[in-house]
């Protein structure tokens, strides 16, 4: 997934997305970096051709999956 496929992918899901969608993300090549906010529960993550996120995992979804 190239940087430009994530922030599509993010802005169409308003920066909610579900545990796979994290996953895949997270498998892209041009990723490069992800760290976890606890204080906004939210997630960081930098590409290695200087594209930024910040996203939140919809635990609604995830309680499904776990389950």
């Amino acid at each position: 997934m190239y940087s430009h496929e994530i922030e599509q992918l993010l802005k169409f899901k308003n920066y909610l997305v579900s545990y796979e969608e994290y996953i895949n993300i997270c498998r892209s090549i041009q990723v490069n970096h992800v760290k976890y906010n606890p204080e906004h529960d939210n997630i960081d993550i930098w590409t290695n051709d200087n594209y930024h996120f910040t996203l939140k995992i919809n635990k609604g979804l995830l309680k499904k999956h776990v389950n």
